[in-house]
């Protein structure tokens, strides 16, 4: 259990190298458009091309596109720490140790595929990250439960005395 769940916690870490990109681009070029399209309406309103109210309206919307801009930024910048601790907590899963930081991870890889369902929608590549974290919390808690030990050997009888 622990084993296929470190497995598909690497390939959803793989993954989030790529989406993290993407949402870290597109949310940049967002940002950036809804600041300069912000700067573009305020000096057509000076020149007097439009009026106050109607550059005031695109000045709101374009504050939206920034404000989504820099959410998406952010969602893709958690994708990347994401990758670093799913694979640390792969390794864990690997070597039975560190059962709170593979909870963490677990809960972090399904809030993150969650998360990429609500943004954009559901793909199969969610799928890795999801039965990943299912796995992984389910092999954690596993780790550090007492095993049985093996009866001690009987001891030697005693040396007779001479």
């Amino acid at each position: 259990m622990r084993i296929a769940a470190g497995v598909l916690l690497i390939i959803a870490a793989i993954m989030n190298i790529f989406a993290g990109a993407g949402y870290v681009l597109g949310g940049g070029l967002a940002s950036v458009a809804g600041e300069v399209g912000d700067q573009l309406a305020k000096e057509v309103a000076k020149e007097g091309a439009v009026t106050a109210d109607d550059a005031a309206k695109a000045s709101e919307a374009l504050a939206t596109v920034k404000g989504a801009g820099m959410g998406l930024l952010v969602f893709g910048l958690f994708l990347w720490v994401l990758f670093i601790l799913q694979i640390v907590g792969a390794v864990f899963l690997f070597i039975s140790k560190g059962k709170m930081l593979i909870f963490i991870v677990a809960a972090l890889s399904i809030i993150a595929e969650i998360g990429g369902v609500v943004i954009v929608a559901f793909g199969w590549t969610n799928l890795f990250g999801l039965v990943g974290g299912v796995l992984a919390f389910i092999g954690a808690m596993g780790i550090g439960k007492a095993i049985a030990a093996p009866p001690a050997a009987p001891a030697a009888p005693e040396a007779p005395a001479a």
